[in-house]
């Protein structure tokens, strides 16, 4: 007997289980108990060939026809084929019947599955790295998750490990900008991540010659400067050479592979679309007769690995594993109506304890032409820290805005091993605003300057912050975070409710106006955000809450969308808090106590509003302003109170007006302090029209001093 004979026996088994599975959910789906079924019939050579040859604690990044690697994964083989000469237990993986259980009640949104109904199919994750199992599942963006995948490979790599991450994507989501983002990442850092794009030819019903012009999509890879083999999809073996070589590749330091499995488009995009009549009759046939697993077991017959009375064995353990799983899964019950109302943001808590799953630690071009007086401005001030910082001691001189995040980052970096800086330009350049001046130098390894790419950097951040880091992704402006809007709302805010697995990271927005910028650098994008369920959204108006929210963001075990008014910079300064001072996100502040009229604003409009409360003052009438400070959370309470007191209310802010955050607050006093109103409750912001650049223009449109009095006027004397 070969010694590759017990590894070809394996494969077979894994693949023969897969076609099992697969074939009775396909029933179920036709018996009208299953929704919807993506069936991965003619991917399981790859797909199992390829989650065998991955060890416990490596990752596994897979999409809907990756049954055969999740199995593979999952499923200690000497416990589920007992008798078979697959050697003793691992002693770490789970019992196979309770994980196929659970797999089933998961595809059939059953309430013990993984993701307890809230997920559909295999878009759920799996995180237990003490029974050797790292699974991160799918979202429908399914190009998406490869950036996110390459994070997982940078924690790996980070942490000092020699794990690896495999991830899986279809020939159609090569074509989308998360690919190229994330394959060009993993290269320049030489990431230990394994991507194998199954390339069944068809992406949903568009043929591969209306997808791209290469002749092999491996090219790319080579194209990125990374090796990248194209091999047989449906024979096992050479996807486990090809495994072989990629992960002794990724385990010695040298960086991603690329493998593209050619395969044959056996069923349609989903069970029941009719899209599989988009495959010629002939050309058809021809993926039918090259069907991986007859055709394997064929192959094991001849060469006397498998014959007929240990087929028949094995087969047969195959169907009772699955039988017994899926009937119980059938008659399991429903998840709760509770259920839905789960959590979407994680509980705070302490800095060192984060959920079991996640592991200890072990160890567009620059544009900097804002404006000729922040130039002169960052010319003028070199934002180093002070010595008595560096010497740990508090210091009692007034700081600006931007020191406070300078030393909120410093302080966090020295105190959590776990905490990574990642953006563009932000290491030996420093920023482009100075914000991470002499951080690279103290911390080359972590802080990280990135390609012009902000999915792939967010994606990495996301993936690294799933296995315990805690991410800082500086947006160079905060408008620029729209092109990596999908992985903030669709990819990172969404896997705590998914998965009651935390995402901890901070994307650190320079925004607002004022400086002259024009359409591009001048946004407030906060509502963007406030509107997702899943993220905090944070917009500091003072020094101290610079540092002292920002601590507290990088602690929290969410993630954290932090606005930094760039108007603000260098032109307030306070005595910033201590080391020690972490504020407390969710909680609103009264800047001013009054008792005719409430300001409600945050970021920018805290020192529009105090200006115009000191004016107003000299008429006799004492204002209230409400700084939010955090705008998810929100601090409820504290707007309710001080609207109950004075009976009007004013709510300001530098976001457009229509579908402003402020229409929320406008929202809420009226449904809860209505009874309490003397006036109208009013808002002022910004009109809906773009930033424009001629300095002049702009203040036109901004809500300054004199508009606030104007409206606050009007409410005085309604």
């Amino acid at each position: 007997m070969s010694d590759l004979d017990p590894l070809r026996l394996l494969h077979y088994a894994y693949m023969r289980f897969a076609r099992d599975l697969d074939t009775r959910f396909a029933m179920l789906l036709r018996t009208g108990r299953l929704s919807k079924w993506y069936s991965q019939i003619g991917s399981e050579a790859t797909t199992v060939a390829s989650g065998l040859a991955l060890e416990p604690g490596d990752v596994l990044c897979s999409l809907h026809r990756d049954l055969g690697a999740i199995l593979s994964v999952y499923l200690d083989p000497a416990r589920a084929f007992p008798g078979f000469g697959f050697g003793e237990p691992d002693g770490i993986r789970p019992e196979p019947r309770e994980l196929l259980y659970r797999l089933c009640c998961q595809l059939l949104g059953r309430a013990d599955g993984f993701s307890s109904g809230v997920e559909r199919s295999f878009h759920y994750g799996y995180l237990d790295p003490r029974q050797g199992i790292r699974h991160i599942g799918m979202i429908s963006h399914l190009g998406s998750m490869i950036p996110v995948a390459a994070g997982a490979a940078f924690a790996l790599k980070q942490a000092g490990t020699d794990r690896v991450a495999l991830n899986f994507i279809g020939d159609g989501g090569t074509s989308t900008g998360d690919f190229h983002e994330g394959l060009n990442m993993a290269a320049v850092w030489k990431l230990p991540l394994i991507l194998v794009i199954e390339n069944n030819r068809y992406a949903f019903s568009t043929p591969t010659s209306d997808q791209y012009a290469a002749e092999r999509l491996s090219d790319r890879g080579i194209g990125y400067g990374m090796a990248a083999v194209t091999v047989d999809g449906n024979d096992p073996e050479s996807v486990g050479v090809a495994m072989a070589e990629a992960l002794e590749r990724a385990r010695s330091g040298a960086g991603p592979t690329l493998i593209e499995a050619m395969l044959g488009r056996m069923r349609g995009h989903s069970e029941g679309d009719d899209s599989l009549k988009v495959v010629p009759e002939a050309e058809l046939e021809v993926y039918m007769s090259q069907d991986p697993v007859p055709a394997y077991a064929r192959q094991l017959d001849t060469k006397g690995v498998l014959d007929s009375e240990l087929l028949a064995r094995l087969e047969g353990r195959i169907s009772e594993l699955v039988e017994e799983a899926v009937a119980r899964a059938v008659e399991a019950p429903g998840p709760e109506d509770e259920i839905a109302f789960r959590p979407a943001l994680a509980l705070s808590f302490g800095e060192s304890s984060l959920p079991e799953q996640t592991p200890p630690v072990d160890s567009e071009e620059l544009e900097i032409d804002l404006s000729e007086e922040i130039l002169s401005k960052e010319a003028s001030s070199d934002g180093a820290p002070s010595e008595s910082a560096l010497a740990g001691v508090e210091d009692t001189q007034p700081e600006t805005y931007v020191e406070g995040i300078h030393q909120a980052l410093r302080e966090e970096l020295e105190r959590d091993d776990r905490v990574i800086l990642m953006g563009q330009d932000i290491a030996a350049f420093e920023g482009a605003f100075r914000i991470t001046k002499g951080l690279w130098k103290r911390w080359p390894k972590r802080v990280l300057d990135t390609p012009i790419a902000e999915s792939g950097t967010l994606g990495i951040a996301a993936g690294a912050a799933l296995l315990g880091y805690r991410p800082v992704v500086e947006m160079q402006f905060g408008d620029f975070i729209s092109c990596g809007f999908n992985q903030m709302v669709n990819v990172i805010a969404k896997f705590f409710y998914r998965w009651q697995v935390p995402c901890p990271l901070v994307v650190r927005l320079p925004a607002g106006g004022g400086v002259g910028a024009g359409p591009f650098h001048s946004q407030n994008p906060e509502a963007w955000f406030a509107h997702v369920a899943g993220l905090k959204v944070v917009c500091p108006a003072t020094a101290e809450d610079a540092k002292g929210l920002l601590k507290a963001a990088i602690r929290d075990p969410n993630p954290v969308v932090f606005c930094e008014h760039k108007f603000l910079y260098r032109r307030i300064k306070a005595v910033l808090p201590g080391p020690d001072e972490v504020f407390e996100l969710g909680v609103a502040t009264v800047r001013r106590v009054g008792t005719d009229l409430t300001m409600v604003t945050y970021g920018s409009g805290v020192w529009t509003c105090l200006e115009a409360a000191d004016a107003l003052a000299k008429e006799g009438v004492e204002v209230e302003v409400v700084d939010l400070r955090t705008l998810v959370p929100l601090d409820e309470e504290a707007i309710l109170t001080s609207v109950r007191k004075t009976g009007r209310a004013l709510v300001v802010h530098e976001a457009q007006e229509t579908a402003g955050f402020g229409g929320e607050v406008v929202a809420r006093i009226a449904d809860q302090a209505f009874s309490w109103l003397d006036a109208p409750v009013k808002r002022v912001a910004y009109p809906d029209r773009a930033v424009p650049f001629a300095k002049n223009l702009e203040q036109a449109l901004l809500p300054s001093t004199d508009k606030v009095l104007a409206a606050a006027r009007e409410l005085l004397t309604f």
